[in-house]
């Protein structure tokens, strides 16, 4: 068959789901969910409550995040609501409350219904009017060998995330590890350089068609952003876009974004700063 005639395939991938945790908390997530594909371990400032600022008002709580330490230590005044729509009664002024994994909650306990949990990361990244420094050192699938996707609160049994995590212990003791959680979903693109009417009719018919995401397209997915940030403990893919095949599709490029912006994250590696809305492009024919 003449080569022209063939349609040159690209995917289109963005992360439609973000979350983001300390490895110690990801049991907040249900132990049934599966929805996120890949993850990505970053450094962070360390995060915690300054204990002398804490202050109860009847509609909130307020008190100072202090971010970072020693020399790049900051603080910022958060006004917090706790007023949980599903549980109006609960007033935290009559609670007594601990800090638990050193001064990254507040728990509240003695309620009838059980303790209250205010996590300090969720509601920085929640709340604070600058964006969180966040660096990124490993990408993983969130993928058992197997191709079942992992429940979230078992993504720390992966041997190379523990690896990562006694890595960044050791070299960056002024830094937390934070996990971000991505569910991609995903797009086919494709151009065919032909004016024949059954491949015109093809290229309508699959003009930017949904995708069901499976471990090919995760496959491209991980190898795109791999190579575009390098993070320094991903020893593979950091250099080239794989072709990736996928039932007789070949993906010649892959492009992805993430839009970390609506987190509140300022998403950079030692190798690059990522935009917000910017694409990510990576293809077989280049290797940038």
């Amino acid at each position: 068959m003449n080569t022209k005639y063939m349609p040159d395939y690209g995917l289109q991938t963005w992360a439609y789901h973000l979350s983001m945790s300390y490895p110690f908390d990801l049991d907040y997530l249900s132990p049934d969910d599966r929805r996120y594909n890949i993850y990505v371990a970053t450094v962070i400032p360390k995060l915690s409550i300054d204990e002398d600022s804490v202050q109860f008002f009847e509609d909130y709580i307020r008190f100072d995040v202090i971010v970072g330490t020693g020399e790049h230590t900051s603080k910022e005044t958060l006004d917090i609501s706790i007023i949980l729509d599903d549980m109006p009664e609960f007033d935290h002024r009559k609670f007594e409350f601990e800090y638990e994994k050193p001064r990254k909650a507040m728990v509240f306990t003695g309620w009838e219904k059980g303790p209250i949990e205010l996590n300090l990361l969720h509601v920085y990244l929640a709340e604070s009017k600058y964006y969180l420094d966040t660096e990124i050192v490993y990408i993983g699938q969130a993928f058992r060998e197997s191709g079942e996707r992992l429940p979230a609160e078992e993504l720390m049994s992966d041997p190379m995330l523990q690896k990562v995590e006694e890595a960044i212990l050791r070299e960056y003791p002024e830094k937390d590890l934070a996990l971000l959680l991505l569910e991609f979903k995903s797009q086919l693109l494709e151009a065919i350089d032909s004016k024949d009417e059954d491949l015109v009719q093809l290229q309508e018919l699959t003009k930017n068609p949904p995708l069901e995401l499976n471990n090919q397209i995760v496959d491209a997915t991980e190898a795109a952003l791999i190579n575009y940030f390098k993070p320094e403990y991903n020893k593979k893919l950091n250099n080239d876009f794989l072709n990736v095949e996928d039932d007789r599709l070949h993906y010649r490029s892959a492009t992805v974004q993430i839009h970390p912006d609506i987190m509140g994250l300022k998403l950079f590696s030692k190798e690059k700063t990522y935009l917000s809305n910017e694409r990510i492009v990576s293809s077989s024919h280049s290797n940038s």
